[in-house]
């Protein structure tokens, strides 16, 4: 007996399984960054109204609402601001952001560029564990695909924003997958949780204002973006909006 889907489409995995996807060439011949060139005629609080909308919840595991979690961020601080990605994925039989950072590193690039645009940040870090190191020198092509285009750096796109993201390796510490004590690594400290408050909103990496959120999360931005909040929300539960990933391995 065959089982098909009907009317349906691939969203997040889209692009898997597509000659080069992961290459800029494919990403933007299948409309990549088309989403990036809308946030920028949109404003930083309009666009985190969208993610808020949305009902995106954070695909790392905790499923607090990022559009929340970014609106913490104090507008006013007088400090830089970081965007910071938790590509640590260490829970055992977890492989989905594993996925999306090999055969789909642009999407991720996108949706970190876009929450720089909301959040006011011009810095933003890939955070990996220490076995996820090729995926590290994946996402430096990327990134420097990216640069060479002028999508990251200064003025990207002509739009006056300035934003670059930077890899970091982990040295495999399971307890680094917390957002704190990935942000403590992240600094060269020990990886160890830290107390909250302070959040790591108004208070994460170097003391300043960090949003912390996994990649399957930065990359479902982009799609927001494109289809609007309500439309992205409608894909989901009523509580968790969009789509969702889910890693099966073993005996199944």
């Amino acid at each position: 007996m065959e089982i098909r889907a009907i009317g349906c489409e691939p969203l997040s995995l889209k692009r898997i399984g597509v000659k080069d996807g992961h290459t800029l060439k494919v990403y933007r011949d299948l409309g990549g960054y088309k989403s990036l060139e809308k946030a920028f005629k949109m404003s930083p609080a309009d666009i985190i109204e969208e993610v808020k909308k949305s009902s995106l919840r954070g695909r790392g595991g905790a499923g607090f609402p990022t559009g929340m979690k970014w609106s913490f961020v104090p507008k006013d601080s007088p400090k830089p601001k970081y965007v910071v990605c938790n590509a640590d994925e260490s829970e055992p039989g977890s492989f989905k952001d594993r996925y999306l950072m090999q055969y789909d590193p642009h999407a991720l690039i996108e949706g970190m560029i876009i929450a720089g645009w909301a959040l006011g940040s011009s810095t933003g870090y890939i955070y990996t564990r220490g076995e996820y190191k090729y995926l590290i020198d994946i996402m430096d092509i990327a990134l420097a695909e990216a640069r060479d285009a002028g999508l990251l750096g200064k003025n990207i796109l002509g739009s006056g924003f300035d934003h670059n993201i930077h890899t970091h390796t982990g040295a495999g510490a399971y307890i680094c997958g917390e957002e704190t004590a990935l942000l403590s690594s992240l600094e060269g400290f020990r990886g160890h949780p830290r107390m909250k408050p302070p959040f790591p909103a108004v208070e994460g990496v170097y003391a300043c204002p960090t949003v912390v959120n996994n990649v399957e999360t930065f990359t479902s931005v982009p799609q927001i973006i494109e289809m609007g909040g309500e439309n992205w929300r409608n894909l989901g539960t009523e509580k968790s909006g969009g789509t969702k990933l889910w890693s099966i391995s073993g005996h199944v």
